[in-house]
């Protein structure tokens, strides 16, 4: 007999739309996240490795460098680390629906104003637009779960964007 998995009540409770909108907001602007790091930051370490080398080595076969840690490894480390954050962003935003997909992107990722990104969607009103970018942010943070999951990406690199009620 197969014994059926149940699933905890826990793993759907209501969501805190106002806290989990503040959170992606907060974390695809430039400010300072307590835990893990913002978007911008993410995209600056993604590259900031520098030019890849070995390690120099001596007439021996050895580091010639010994004692002193291999910075370039840890380096590149945080930058593949970081590549796949971002992956795992890009990978969200394409899981949300297609008005949220184009403000994530004209608005968060592009940082367009938010008129322009009305004008471009042809959003009237500025209810509608609240509802929607809500509706963007929300649906980004859900995505992301699974996006971090399927990235393997190091949960430490991101703030909490999914809040609860």
């Amino acid at each position: 007999m197969v014994q059926q998995q149940t699933i905890d009540d826990k793993e759907f409770r209501p969501i805190d739309r106002e806290a989990t909108v503040q959170a992606v907001k907060s974390f695809f602007s430039e400010q300072e996240c307590y835990y893990g790091y913002n978007y911008q930051e993410l995209k600056r370490l993604s590259g900031a490795w520098g030019e890849l080398k070995s390690p120099s080595l001596n007439s021996v076969g050895s580091s010639a460098t010994s004692g002193v840690e291999n910075t370039v490894e840890r380096r590149f480390i945080k930058h593949t680390e970081c590549l796949k954050a971002i992956q795992a962003v890009e990978y969200a935003i394409h899981g949300c629906d297609r008005v949220s997909r184009e403000i994530l992107m004209k608005r968060y990722i592009e940082q367009r104003p938010v008129k322009i990104v009305r004008d471009i969607l042809q959003i009237a009103g500025n209810a509608t637009w609240h509802r929607l970018d809500q509706r963007a942010c929300c649906q980004f943070a859900e995505c992301m779960e699974a996006a971090t999951i399927l990235y393997r990406t190091d949960q430490r690199l991101f703030p909490q964007l999914q809040f609860y009620l």
